[in-house]
């Protein structure tokens, strides 16, 4: 019988993050066959980003953030049509797609779009809980649903997200049945960090005190690197993250931010951190 193992692996930024999952992956993965390809896979790995500014992936800049800001930008959109935002970050989503052009794993529809019974937001929703209850632990934003077990390409990977506060800081738990280290982790990382931003600086508002944003934690079931994104790897290892692009211009104005998110595709942001996202991906 194997016994269980877990690792945990903490860096101050998403470049070093990806580094030391590419490391343990190689030092301690097996070979496994899955519906995308042949990979190397280590099982019950938490990646935490300790600092949640420095999420910007820069090892394989300029391409990597390019795609950072079109999948941050196809997020804030939140249409689970791939054409309306996926597609242009990368052709992979035309793949995954149905026969109706539509895919799953849009994580901004479930933050931002996706309405509960009640017609909230999600982030609206646990943006309540919290003020109700400082203490609870139902702040809860829900991706991976019973609405996903079908027949499908594109079977969510992220299950839910678990906000909560700490004093002063609010922290975040992500779970995830599967992350690929290469292609998956710095930019879903990236967003969730950047959600958890925006949303400290709700309850900054909300609670009338200085919520500090801490840390955004990925708790993957299975992490890999596959076959087809070896190439990237040297790359990766081998450059030196550029410390002056890891970070997004701050959210200082939350509700700014949140107004610019609702009106992406009916007028220009006035937030510096939606500009970011729409200069960077041009």
């Amino acid at each position: 019988m194997n016994a269980y193992r877990e690792k945990l692996i903490r860096a101050s930024s998403v470049d070093e993050l990806v580094k030391e999952g590419i490391n343990y992956i190689q030092d301690s993965g097996k070979r496994i066959w899955t519906t995308s390809g042949l990979a190397l896979q280590s099982n019950n790995v938490t990646y935490v980003l300790e600092n949640s500014f420095n999420r910007v992936h820069t090892l394989r800049e300029p391409t990597s953030i390019k795609y950072f800001a079109r999948e941050l930008f196809a997020y804030i959109v939140g249409s689970l049509k791939v054409d309306e935002g996926l597609s242009d970050a990368s052709k992979f989503w035309n793949k995954i797609a149905d026969e109706n052009g539509m895919i799953n794993s849009n994580y901004g529809y479930y933050v931002f779009k996706k309405k509960t019974p009640g017609g909230k937001s999600q982030l609206q929703w646990i943006r309540e809980n919290i003020i109700e209850n400082q203490d609870t632990r139902q702040a809860v934003i829900n991706i991976n649903g019973i609405e996903h077990k079908r027949l499908t390409k594109d079977f969510p990977c992220t299950l839910g997200l678990v906000f909560h506060l700490d004093g002063d800081t609010l922290n975040l738990d992500v779970s995830s049945r599967s992350t690929d280290v290469i292609t998956g982790l710095p930019y879903d990382i990236g967003f969730f960090s950047f959600v958890l931003e925006l949303f400290a600086n709700l309850l900054s508002y909300d609670l009338d005190r200085d919520i500090m944003v801490g840390y955004t934690a990925m708790h993957a079931f299975f992490t890999q690197i596959y076959d087809r994104t070896e190439n990237k790897i040297s790359e990766i290892l081998e450059n030196n993250p550029n410390d002056d692009l890891q970070q997004m211009p701050r959210i200082t104005d939350a509700k700014s931010t949140l107004e610019d998110i609702d009106k992406i595709s009916v007028r220009n942001p006035e937030t510096e951190v939606i500009k970011w996202i729409l200069n960077n991906k041009e």
